[in-house]
């Protein structure tokens, strides 16, 4: 019966376009309630259980680390980098747009920002040469999953926070899926902009380089912006494989070293662009931790009411169930919740109630860590939640649902990604066995 009331609560709530924050409380608080065996103080016990957790404190860190990057100028830096290695190809700036948020994801983890801080300048650009403002758009938002998938990724923080698993192997693991993803993308901008006979080359011209510059002189400029961005991958990864600090703790020296260069080369020396960021940080980092609380406790009350065990049974009695089909399927399940609800909620509600089939399959959790991510992470283009899809159509200045044809595009090229991920899972596996032997946990 509470488990029909929970349920019905949490679909009304989806039907009313609530908040999903408040989607999950009311249908976490109102069982409570209706329940003898169950005290109000539950709630906090619970709340207090999943944010004790010193892994969490990375995303803060992170989400900060990002903002100083875009406030820095750090984006236009790897729009440049981007531009001179790869600006000769046909659909140069659509590759454009898929190798800055490769290296922007490497170095914020966050789709968000990518799309907020590469997307005012790669739209209108794109779009003056050629490109449909849907396609345009798109690309943006797709290409901003990355984010998530090359390290570091506040969603893989988050899902091994919940499965208590390796943080440093799953960023790792994330790196050949998400160059992967990015090849992909990148193929099939070269169609595009090939069949379309637009966008063969990318010269480096005004406001970039004088115009008589030598194109030799031009890489070394290139070479010196990309200092910055590849010595904080270094900072972070380098320092994981290595053992020499945590995920946290690589966070918080990669921040400070941010703040650094920003003071001593980019002229960044006001107290009031560090506050100011610091502001967007606790705000950003308040709405996902308060996510966090909503989605743990009401993950908690479906286990409470095991509102879930028959589906569970029903999975594990399906005669000749193997590793491959699970995860096709718990693929499409991520795919369709990513429609409503956003990856983080996915994560903490459905990972919790699935791991025992994980478990009793006896899949790597790096390997359904890795699957996860990107599965869930899709729904930031989906509509009708997807945020990522709609910042890019916003500054694209079209809509989300003149975007349906390419969505549809993209989301196809992820579940191919997804299906590689799936059949050859050495993809995910390959460089954590390699880089992390002794750390490395998986069977």
């Amino acid at each position: 019966m509470k488990g029909f009331i929970i349920l019905g609560v949490f679909l009304a709530g989806i039907i009313l376009n609530l908040p999903i924050f408040l989607i999950l409380l009311l249908s976490s608080i109102i069982p409570i309630l209706l329940e003898p065996a169950l005290r109000l103080d539950v709630i906090s016990t619970v709340f207090y259980q999943n944010l004790d957790s010193f892994t969490l404190l990375a995303i803060p860190l992170y989400i900060y680390l990002g903002n100083l990057l875009s406030g820095g100028g750090i984006s236009d830096d790897l729009i440049f980098i981007s531009k001179v290695f790869i600006g000769r190809l046909r659909g140069s700036l659509a590759h454009v747009n898929v190798l800055a948020s490769i290296f922007f994801g490497g170095i914020s983890g966050s789709s968000v920002a990518d799309v907020a801080s590469l997307g005012p300048v790669l739209i209108p650009a794109m779009k003056k040469r050629g490109y449909d403002p849907e396609f345009t758009a798109t690309l943006t938002a797709a290409s901003s999953i990355i984010g998530n998938v090359i390290p570091p990724s506040l969603l893989m923080i988050v899902y091994g926070a919940v499965v208590q698993t390796s943080i440093a192997a799953l960023f790792i693991a994330g790196i050949i899926p998400g160059l992967f993803i990015g090849l992909v993308q990148m193929t099939y901008s070269y169609v595009y902009a090939k069949k379309k006979n637009i966008d063969r080359t990318l010269e480096i011209t005004e406001g970039e380089a004088p115009e008589k510059e030598r194109r030799s002189k031009i890489l070394v400029q290139a070479y010196l912006k990309s200092i910055t961005p590849l010595s904080i991958f270094l900072i972070v990864i380098g320092g994981l494989t290595f053992g020499i600090f945590t995920p946290t703790e690589a966070a918080g020296i990669a921040v400070a070293y941010t703040v650094l260069v920003l003071f001593l080369f980019h002229r960044k020396r006001e107290i009031a662009f560090y506050l100011e960021h610091a502001k967007i940080t606790a705000l950003a980092t308040g709405q996902i931790f308060f996510l966090i609380m909503s989605a743990t406790l009401f993950s908690w009350i479906l286990t409470y009411f095991q509102v879930l065990h028959p589906l569970i049974e029903l999975l594990k009695g399906i005669p000749n169930i193997n590793p491959e089909l699970f995860l096709i399927l718990i693929t499409i399940v991520y795919l369709l919740l990513g429609t409503f609800m956003e990856a983080n909620s996915i994560v903490l509600i459905v990972v919790p109630l699935v791991l025992p089939i994980v478990e009793y399959l006896k899949i790597d959790l790096i390997v359904f860590g890795i699957i996860t991510v990107i599965a869930t992470r899709v729904g930031s283009i989906t509509p009708p939640y997807g945020l990522c899809s709609m910042m890019a159509a916003e500054i694209a200045g079209t809509k989300v649902s003149k975007m349906t044809k390419y969505i549809v595009i993209f989301v196809g090229l992820f579940f191919l990604n997804l299906l590689v991920c799936i059949y050859f899972p050495e993809v995910i596996l390959f460089l954590p066995k390699i880089l992390l032997p002794k750390a490395w946990i998986g069977r």
